[in-house]
């Protein structure tokens, strides 16, 4: 029997429309009240979450509409699809509830994600399975022609981008396109314990591409995007200390900005201005890049301090490391600046909008480097609608030269973060 929803059943439980034990079918007037209600800042989220979904099931005809009228009603956006029927056009809009109702009616819809070229499918890197020829012919060779790689592996690669080749053992080879080459990258931790950080090693291969992608000098700009507890902002640091406190060869740049969109979740939890220096406004939002840095630096520091019965320091290796190295910038001190022989770490990054995320980029000169860290699958919805930034560089993904890109999905902080990863989703 088919189960037709209430537009209350949604609001409470978005995510039942993929609850495929049961066929569910839609009044058209459910629509038109979700429409109305994500104005409502009580069921904002909710509505929006529901309408989102619905959406999702309808374009696999998955639900079906019920009742759609013939004439449509007198809202502007009724009124604008109508007006698209009309002319025996097809309508182009970022509002799920016009797209809905246009396909409905049979209006076609431009797919607006495929109008804007993102391709969110992208990971920064593909896993390929080891073959003969590779065993036999490649796996001693340093570089090669991209396109003899891609014969051999059966794969393309795009700019920057990593080929982990599965090889069975503890640890498997990796490989990057950079202009047309492919260099094998070293998964030797050389880098980074010199720099003093010796916390962790990395728990997989895609993990081991973040080191490279934010180590790497010659690439201006990294994203590193992934889900709560993959190691986005630990890695980060790893990565960035080895470049300001490492060996010689290896000490790039002069000191490490951080800086972190200063925007509330949940504004009702802002506690307004702060007053004191950069670093103390900025506390709050850079508890991430402190907290990680005393999983690194502290615990083996503190054991050779213990062996030297050094048991009366009272400062800590990691805020030693954090006063030479770092330096906190709120996100307007950027204008009008120039970041020399630096490299700027962005947390939170999928919150800031265009103008914000033009800002830090356009600032950075030849010498310096910007890492973005965020999270932008689970980006608070509606928060800069029509003006994210981090989709205007996902136009580009895998196309410039200019940026290194990774997306991180194994989680690794504890079972109780993939269990919130698992209910939130």
């Amino acid at each position: 029997m088919k189960v037709s929803l209430d537009t209350n059943i949604l609001i409470d439980e978005p995510q039942i429309v993929f609850d495929t034990s049961r066929d569910f079918v839609l009044s058209f007037t459910v629509i038109r009240e979700l429409d109305k209600l994500k104005r409502n800042p009580d069921v904002k989220r909710a509505a929006q979450m529901a309408i989102k979904n619905v959406w999702v099931q309808f374009q696999k005809n998955e639900i079906e509409i019920l009742n759609v009228p013939n004439l449509l009603g007198e809202s502007p956006d009724e009124i604008i699809i109508n007006d698209t029927k009309d002319a025996n056009a097809s309508i182009l809009s970022n509002d799920i509830a016009v797209r809905i109702i246009a396909k409905a009616h049979g209006v076609k819809i431009s797919d607006f994600e495929a109008e804007n070229e993102i391709d969110y499918s992208y990971k920064g890197y593909k896993l390929v399975e080891s073959n003969e020829d590779y065993q036999n012919q490649l796996k001693s060779l340093k570089e090669m022609q991209l396109d003899e790689f891609e014969h051999y592996m059966k794969v393309s690669l795009r700019e920057n981008e990593y080929a982990i080749i599965e090889c069975g053992t503890n640890k498997d080879d990796i490989w990057k396109n950079i202009n047309g080459k492919v260099y094998r990258i070293s998964q030797k931790m050389g880098p980074y314990t010199s720099a003093g950080v010796l916390g962790v090693q990395p728990l997989d291969p895609i993990q081991m591409c973040v080191l490279d992608a934010v180590f790497d000098p010659v690439v201006p700009l990294t994203i590193v995007d992934g889900k709560l507890g993959t190691g986005k902002t630990m890695l980060s640091l790893m990565a960035a200390l080895a470049t300001v406190q490492g060996e010689n060869r290896y000490m790039f740049y002069d000191h490490i900005l951080v800086t972190a969109s200063p925007e509330s979740v949940n504004r009702n939890l802002y506690t307004g201005f702060k007053p004191g220096t950069s670093e103390e406004k900025m506390g709050g939002h850079l508890g991430g890049f402190k907290s990680n840095l005393k999983f690194l630096i502290d615990p083996t520091k503190e054991k050779s301090n213990r062996k030297n019965k050094n048991e009366d320091a009272t400062e800590k290796p990691s805020d030693i490391a954090w006063a030479e190295n770092f330096e906190v910038i709120e996100i307007d001190e950027v204008q009008g600046t120039s970041l020399h022989n630096t490299i700027l770490l962005v947390d939170e990054y999928q919150k800031l909008n265009t103008d914000s995320l033009k800002l830090i980029l356009s600032r950075i000169s030849e010498n310096s480097k910007v890492v973005l860290m965020g999270d932008t699958q689970g980006q608070t919805y509606g928060l800069n609608r029509a003006d994210e930034g981090f989709k205007t560089l996902y136009k580009y993904l895998g196309k410039s030269k200019s940026m290194n890109y990774i997306k991180m999905d194994n989680i690794y902080r504890s079972k109780l973060a993939e269990f919130v990863e698992e209910i939130f989703e």
